[in-house]
């Protein structure tokens, strides 16, 4: 049963990684619309990261969860299998609120270029 929501906190395996990609085990925030983690076993993930770096990419979060400085890499986006079968151990940890995902929604479409 999958009750992984748009906006969900969960921790997940990022490994197995190459090169740049993010890796370990780690939180990480669902982008993915409802429909679309219920349709398939996948969902749409940015990771979160520890930093004290400034990047466009990087949007603040704050959760009782979460350590602070924390910040979503919208920069990153990973489509993961969620299920036993993709082996990445998935713990919902919480959500964030609609204001804190309509900021990080803004950041991660500046990863494309849609003609709208």
């Amino acid at each position: 049963m999958n009750n992984i929501k748009q906006g969900s906190l969960v921790y997940i395996d990022f490994e197995p990684s190459k090169g740049s990609e993010m890796q370990k085990r780690r939180p990480a925030i669902v982008m993915s619309r409802d429909e679309y983690n219920l349709s398939s076993n996948l969902i749409i993930v940015c990771p979160i990261t520890l930093t004290t770096k400034e990047r466009p990419y990087f949007v603040s979060i704050d959760h009782e969860e979460l350590n602070s400085n924390s910040k979503v890499n919208t920069k990153q986006v990973y489509s993961l299998d969620y299920t036993q079968q993709g082996d990445r151990n998935i713990e919902i940890i919480g959500n964030v609120t609609n204001r804190e995902f309509m900021n990080i929604a803004q950041h991660f479409m500046l990863n494309f270029n849609f003609n709208f």
